[in-house]
């Protein structure tokens, strides 16, 4: 019995993911780390920290797009900085250590303690009372060291430093600078196992 046209593009509409997931990820490889970093602003006294988390997928060994992802508090106005950035990234090799530089749109929200406390759900959407948006432009540098190697890539500990330009200073700082620490896992697909 001959099978209708309809469910043959079905078949390849329900496959199509899979074939693109499975050849996307035979071609690249992900590097993701988590860390602490320190930070400061324009505002005097502004100094704080947090958590960070740097996620790039390295489509060729040199070019990548990363997402880097932090969670600070700041003395000034008692705020907690949830800070969200797209970048294009581009890596370096000099003998184990890898270099790579990063250049991205940042989108932060600004949230009072206080607005913290009594709006915790809202907090966490960036809907909350007192939450300031803000729009930035994001350069940084990622140095990643191996310390020890699996069969499709390493676990390293990285150095990040970064620095941040706001479009606008009437909400926030213009300016925040950051570094930290962080430890990390690349996995290469393509990589056979050792």
């Amino acid at each position: 019995m001959p099978v209708a046209p309809w469910c043959h593009m079905r078949r390849a509409v329900l496959l199509l993911p899979l074939l693109l997931v499975s050849h996307t990820a035979a071609a690249g490889e992900l590097a993701v780390d988590v860390g602490l970093a320190a930070t400061t602003t324009a505002w005097p006294d502004d100094s704080g920290g947090g958590t960070t988390i740097n996620a790039t997928w390295w489509f060729r060994s040199w070019l990548g797009a990363s997402f880097v992802g932090k969670e600070q508090y700041a003395p000034v106005d008692e705020r907690f900085l949830s800070y969200f950035s797209l970048n294009a990234a581009a890596r370096r090799s000099v003998g184990p250590v890898r270099i790579a530089g990063e250049l991205g749109v940042v989108h932060q929200h600004e949230e009072p303690r206080a607005a913290l406390m009594d709006q915790p759900i809202e907090s966490l959407f960036g809907v909350a009372d007192g939450t300031r948006h803000r729009a930035a432009g994001r350069a940084g540098v990622h140095v990643a060291l191996p310390f020890a190697h699996h069969g499709h890539g390493d676990w390293y500990v990285a150095l990040a430093v970064d620095g941040t330009a706001f479009a606008e200073a009437d909400r926030g700082p213009r300016w925040m600078i950051g570094g930290g620490l962080a430890v990390g896992l690349r996995y290469d697909f393509a990589k056979a196992p050792r």
